[in-house]
């Protein structure tokens, strides 16, 4: 697990340290899509590609990740927002009445999605 932030520049840099170092990965999971496309850089700056060295998988659906075959795992963005500011809307109506505290926040699931492309492999 390597901190890689959440741009492109943190991806490549991050990339750069398995690579370099025994061990290579056969995979990598990026906290988001431009971590993940900073590592494609990163490969393709060191001679190597992906899926055949590495398989590399992002997260959220970026305008550039079709663009560049980065295997994705999509988020409902929309439906992320939508939820929040209703939470927020109930919370703050809340805070105005004579009622107690709300309870705490309890687990809520939003549909996602894998959108396969050319950045990983079938085993």
């Amino acid at each position: 697990m390597l901190d890689a932030g959440s741009s492109i520049e943190g991806g490549r840099l991050a990339m750069v340290q398995p690579v370099e170092n025994p061990g290579m990965p056969s995979a990598v999971f990026a906290g988001c899509d431009e971590t993940a496309c900073g590592a494609l850089v990163a490969m393709r700056e060191l001679g190597l590609s992906a899926p055949e060295n590495v398989s590399i998988i992002g997260i959220d659906d970026h305008q550039m990740s079709w663009f560049l075959g980065l295997t994705i795992i999509a988020q409902p963005l929309a439906g992320q927002g939508a939820f929040a500011a209703n939470l927020l809307i109930e919370r703050l109506h809340r805070s105005g009445l004579a009622t107690p505290p709300a309870s705490p926040p309890s687990n809520h699931l939003l549909d996602t999605k894998l959108v396969e492309r050319t950045s990983t492999r079938r085993r």
